[in-house]
């Protein structure tokens, strides 16, 4: 019994301690068969400081590999003629309620061809519904509505030199009227706001443009547009009126001559010439011609800016609705406390022309055409962004 204990007293020692084996894998690839697919999602860009002597859509990209673009807006106006006036009113107005709903999308590819040129392709749709258009149409069929879901767009450039850059592009787009309010089309007659139903069309835009750049020194650009397409369905509002009307189609060919100077980090301007020949395809022939300057300054928080344009008579518009003022003035006032950033107040002034080379040549409008945007304005805003 003895030995039996002793035995069992050296067992411990006689055998070897257990030892756990872990064996590291390296994840890291040691070969690879090709280059990979760089495909990236962009977001859209912050807006600049300082007003831009040029479009986006005619510099040239900064980024070097393939991208996707991809842009979806919704937004919804509403309104209730209770709550507007503040008081029940009576039958037929009474809870009464329109609404304007707007959806796009816009989804855009960069693909480049080599260092020195790039290809973009891509295409736009939206959709405009404003529904219970009319008080004396409340139930039944009162929806003015409108939708595109394919506008396509497509743009060259290519870099000749380090001062100088070409560009050729394509684009389709769509404006219909979006907007709700105690005037225009709400208040009509039903008799007509039915014919308004009918003939009320959007207005449609194709255009190719070929265009050149040049930096001919340190902060100074000089540019040059030529275009040419086809403006179907001119959709305005007359003078003081919120009603939309259409104005007839045309054919357009005309040039824009930019020139911008940075003179300082904080203070710059910039001069245009724009002429179109405007063909309706009534047989009528037009000429629009606009001259416009503009400087901006800023320092600091501050930022401000002051434009004039010197404008001639409009096409595709009732003669009688026509403004005769030749000269138009708009400025603006902005300023972000250092402390907020996301924090912008504004003031802003505006007086747009009626050309129809300007709406022809105009970025597209993702939120429709409204009354306000055409008539002279005074805006002050306040944005938060968090």
């Amino acid at each position: 019994m003895k030995g039996l204990l002793t035995g069992l007293a050296l067992l411990p020692c006689l055998c070897p301690k257990a030892q756990a084996q872990i064996h590291s894998i390296d994840p890291t690839p040691r070969f690879m068969l090709k280059p990979p697919v760089r495909l990236t999602l962009l977001t859209a860009p912050a807006e600049p400081r300082g007003p831009r002597p040029f479009s986006l859509a005619q510099a040239a990209p900064t980024r070097d590999e393939a991208a996707v673009l991809l842009g979806v807006a919704r937004q919804t106006m509403q309104f209730s003629q209770q709550r507007e006036s503040g008081a029940r009113a009576p039958l037929p107005l009474a809870g009464h309620l329109s609404r304007t709903r707007v959806r796009t999308i816009r989804i855009e590819g960069l693909l480049p061809v080599d260092d020195r040129a790039s290809f973009r392709l891509g295409w736009s749709g939206a959709k405009y519904s404003n529904r219970n258009a009319n008080v004396t149409a409340a139930y039944s069929n009162a929806n003015l509505r409108a939708k595109d879901w394919l506008q396509p767009h497509a743009a060259l450039h290519w870099t000749a030199t380090k001062n100088l850059w070409l560009r050729a592009a394509y684009d389709e787009s769509l404006r219909a009227y979006a907007d709700v309010s105690m005037s225009g089309p709400l208040g009509l007659r039903r008799e007509d706001f039915r014919q308004l139903q009918d003939r009320l069309r959007p207005e449609r835009h194709r255009r190719m443009t070929i265009g050149a750049g040049w930096s001919a020194a340190p902060g100074f650009r000089v540019a040059l547009d030529v275009y040419r397409g086809r403006l179907d369905d001119r959709l305005t509002f007359a003078e003081g009126s919120a009603l939309p009307v259409n104005h007839g189609s045309a054919r357009l060919l005309g040039g824009m001559m930019t020139a911008a100077h940075q003179v300082a980090p904080s203070i710059g301007w910039s001069l245009r010439y724009s002429h179109a020949r405007v063909e309706q395809l009534d047989g009528d022939v037009a000429q629009e011609r606009r001259l416009a300057g503009e400087g901006y300054w800023q320092v600091g928080a501050w930022r401000a800016s002051l434009s004039a344009a010197h404008t001639s008579a409009a096409a595709l518009i009732d003669p009688g609705a026509a403004s005769d003022r030749a000269i138009r003035l708009s400025a603006a006032v902005s300023f972000q406390p250092p402390s907020l950033p996301g924090l912008a107040v504004g003031l802003r002034i505006t007086d747009p022309d009626r050309l129809a080379s300007s709406a022809f040549l105009a970025p597209d409008a993702p939120l429709g055409l409204r009354a306000q945007d055409q008539a002279r304005g005074f805006l002050l805003s306040a944005s938060l962004l968090w």
